[in-house]
Order: C-alpha cells, then sequence, then structure tokens
C-alpha cells in the first residue's frame, strides 16, 4: 500500500472526528457571561450575580449522563433535563414563535428567558437564555442575546 494513501487516509479520518466531536462546549458564547460549568451533555455560563445566563444541553435524554454530571450547578436557577425548556408543563410555561424561538417562564426557578433548539455537527442543542424574574432582563434583552449567539455560531432554530 502507498504511504502517501495511508497519510492522506489517516488526515481524512482525523478531520472527520474532529468535526464530529464538536459538543456543548465548543460554541462562542457572550463575553459578559461566564463559564461555571462545562460537561459533556450540558455548559452553563453566567454573568457575574448569576441573575442572567446562558445554557446549552445537547437534546437527548439526559438520564444517561445523571453519574456523569453535576446536577448542583445553577440548581436553584435551571434546570438539568434541556428538554424542560421546550415542554410546557405546570411549572414552565412556553410560548414558540413564528422562528421557532420560545419565550418561556419558570415558575419553578423564578425565571424566565427564550429557548431554541439547533442543528450543528449533525446534532441538537437546545440553548437557554434565562434571567432571574427581579433581575431586570426582560425576554427582548435575552432574544437579542440568542439572536447574537446564532450569527456567531453560523446556527438558526429549528422547530421542535
Amino acid at each position: 500500500m502507498d504511504v502517501k494513501k495511508i497519510l492522506f487516509a489517516m488526515i481524512v479520518c482525523a478531520l472527520f472526528v474532529g468535526v464530529c466531536a464538536a459538543g456543548v462546549n465548543d460554541f462562542k458564547v457572550d463575553s459578559s457571561y461566564s463559564n461555571v460549568y462545562s460537561g459533556t451533555y450540558y455548559s452553563a455560563y453566567a454573568n457575574a450575580n448569576q441573575d442572567t445566563g446562558m445554557a446549552i444541553y445537547q437534546n437527548v435524554n439526559d438520564d444517561v449522563y445523571d453519574d456523569m454530571e453535576n446536577d448542583d450547578v445553577l440548581d436553584h436557577i435551571i434546570h438539568h433535563d434541556g428538554r424542560e425548556y421546550i415542554m410546557s408543563d405546570d411549572d414552565l410555561q412556553i410560548t414558540v414563535n413564528a422562528d421557532h424561538i420560545a419565550n418561556f417562564t419558570d415558575y419553578d426557578h423564578a425565571t424566565h428567558g427564550v429557548s431554541e433548539v439547533i442543528n450543528a455537527n449533525g446534532q441538537q442543542y437546545i440553548v437557554v437564555v434565562w434571567a432571574k424574574d427581579n433581575g431586570g432582563i426582560d425576554n427582548a434583552k435575552a432574544m437579542s442575546t440568542l439572536k447574537d449567539f446564532n450569527k456567531n455560531n453560523g446556527v438558526e432554530a429549528v422547530a421542535f
């Protein structure tokens, strides 16, 4: 076998693995938010006062990550299961807009914000921009932050 063909195949494989390996920690997030947790299933970001922030989740059943992820990170503010932000229930009301971005009110955590599902690198992710109800940040500001995130990462919301 030709050495050039082997090297070419190895380079192609390395590039393919690099593209497929992108995950919740590989997105560009607004610099006003600091990373407070980085895991395999989700990443959480917050401002210095933790009255607003962003979370990026894989759009999968989080039960498989229970023993691997830190459930206590911002537990008083955000849900551990990202799918909570795309399904209404008694504690979380969601209104989906025509652009596939949802406004939510989370009565359980006294927060509100916007959420969406995006496709990136062949996977779906749930992106949430949240704010505490007493934090002085409205959904228009959260929406602006989410749209900047989409622009900076070359993604857009998809139907969910």
